[in-house]
């Protein structure tokens, strides 16, 4: 079973190297790929948080699920 966290975006939730995420823009895919503001923060497994878009989040959910399968 896929397991994470999702909450609302918030600059609490990254520490100060996590600049991107801190700048309220999506952290997913790298700096030249997503140009998109953050909406909000997933949780990996491993405790670490990213910012990501709406549209990441949905790829992130989908990959996760179909790596369960």
């Amino acid at each position: 079973m896929a397991r994470f966290e999702v909450k609302r975006w918030s600059a609490a939730h990254y520490t100060p190297r996590a600049e991107k995420s801190r700048m309220h823009m999506c952290a997913q895919g790298g700096a030249e790929v997503c140009g998109r503001d953050a909406e909000f923060t997933i949780v990996y497994p491993n405790g670490e948080s990213i910012a990501t878009c709406p549209e990441h989040l949905i790829t992130y959910v989908r990959t996760r699920i179909k790596e369960d399968d």
